[in-house]
C-alpha cells in the first residue's frame, strides 16, 4: 500500500470510475435529448452502474462498459 494511501491502487482505481460515472450521470442530466433517448440511456448508466457494484466486478470491464456508453451518449448528443 501506498503512504498516504488508503486501499491502495484499487481504491484509487474505484475513485476514478466513481468520479467517471459521476461525470457521464451529469453529462446526460445535462444533454437535450428527446424522451425516449433519454430513458435508453438512462437504463443504459444504470446497467453499468450496476455491473460496476457486483461482487468480484472487474474493474477493466467496468470501464469498457462505461467507455461504451461514453460513446453512445456522444452520438445521442452530437449526431455523429
Amino acid at each position: 500500500m501506498q503512504a498516504g494511501t488508503v486501499g491502495g491502487p484499487q481504491a484509487a482505481g474505484a475513485d476514478d470510475l466513481a468520479m467517471r460515472l459521476h461525470a457521464a450521470q451529469s453529462r446526460l442530466a445535462a444533454g437535450e435529448l428527446p424522451p425516449d433517448l433519454r430513458a435508453r440511456l438512462q437504463r443504459h448508466l444504470i446497467a453499468v452502474c450496476d455491473a460496476a457494484k457486483a461482487p468480484g466486478a472487474d474493474p477493466a470491464a467496468c470501464r469498457r462498459r462505461l467507455d461504451g456508453f461514453l460513446a453512445a451518449l456522444d452520438i445521442a448528443i452530437t449526431g455523429k
